[in-house]
């Protein structure tokens, strides 16, 4: 059994929060292919943490997608550089504004 707790639209794509048997998923779809409720990003126990996580995640993915990154399962990825792992961004406590700051130096290097 699973149900939609929590649907954004997001950079072409839409993300949900899915109430599962073990708990809340964070999920990605593409709106090219909106049979599917797609690719799992995070899993948590709480209704709120997973709302946070997907805003929070909505909010990254557009910012990461502006420095040419993809993503690609769980990892946002550019060719040369070190992937940044979905669930170990949503777990630090680190502001879009912090973030692009990161993404700034990293593309300097």
């Amino acid at each position: 059994m699973m149900t939609v707790k929590y649907q954004i639209p997001c950079s072409e794509s839409d993300i949900y929060v899915l109430e599962k048997e073990d708990g809340f998923h964070l999920t990605i779809s593409s709106r090219v292919n909106p049979l599917s409720f797609g690719n799992k990003l995070s899993d948590y126990t709480s209704v709120g943490r997973a709302i946070d996580a997907a805003d929070k995640f909505c909010e990254m993915y557009t910012l990461i997608k502006e420095y040419g990154y993809h993503l690609q399962g769980t990892d946002f990825h550019k060719e040369g550089l070190k992937s940044i792992p979905v669930p170990e961004l949503l777990e630090k406590d680190i502001s879009v504004d912090t973030m692009r700051v990161l993404l700034d130096k990293e593309v300097q290097l």
